[in-house]
């Protein structure tokens, strides 16, 4: 039988793992098939991903397609740069529960750097990740570098639609769409 004390050593070995790995793949341009198996085992079982952000961004992603197209849409708008996290700490807050303590780093639409510390509260249920919930520091700041990331890929967006050949665009020059 497994105590409280070996489930809650096993919690945290699972999230340090992964962040180790994470971070492996990053200095070694990729990951060795051990490492992979690390990553995909603690995303496999994940149901739920609360990100702490303003809209665009942020919210609830349930299930493996949402969390992932959450996670890239919060990645791209708010410049996270490939050294994205650094994991500090985790404490374990007994079985079933890790509290990741770190710093992402990304950079702003002026290709600032911005780092800033982020809390996950990581829920485990048999040695799986299945919910995880990210505070950050500054989500104001996420929020509107965001926002203006969006409206920048909106303009590219459009300038670029009104340049392919699209049957919209003989509305446009010919009169019932704004120019």
């Amino acid at each position: 039988m497994t105590t409280t004390a070996e489930q809650t050593d096993r919690d945290r070995a699972v999230v340090s793992g992964f962040y180790a790995a994470m971070t492996r793949a990053e200095q070694h341009g990729g990951f060795t098939p051990d490492d992979l198996a690390t990553v995909v085992d603690f995303f496999e079982n994940e149901h739920e991903v609360e990100i702490n952000l303003p809209a665009p961004v942020g919210g609830v992603f349930h299930g493996p397609d949402d969390i992932a197209i959450g996670r890239h849409r919060m990645h791209e708008l708010c410049g996270f740069t490939h050294r994205d996290h650094t994991q500090d700490e985790n404490i374990a807050d007994g079985p079933g529960r890790v509290i990741c303590i770190g710093v992402n780093h990304g950079e702003d639409t002026d290709g600032n750097p911005w780092s800033m510390t982020v809390i996950e509260l990581v829920d485990l249920e048999d040695g799986k990740v299945i919910r995880k919930r990210v505070f950050f520091q500054d989500p104001a700041f996420l929020g509107d570098l965001a926002v203006k990331r969006e409206a920048a890929l909106k303009e590219r967006l459009a300038q670029d639609y009104w340049r392919t050949d699209n049957p919209l665009i003989a509305l446009r020059t010919h009169g019932t769409m704004p120019s």
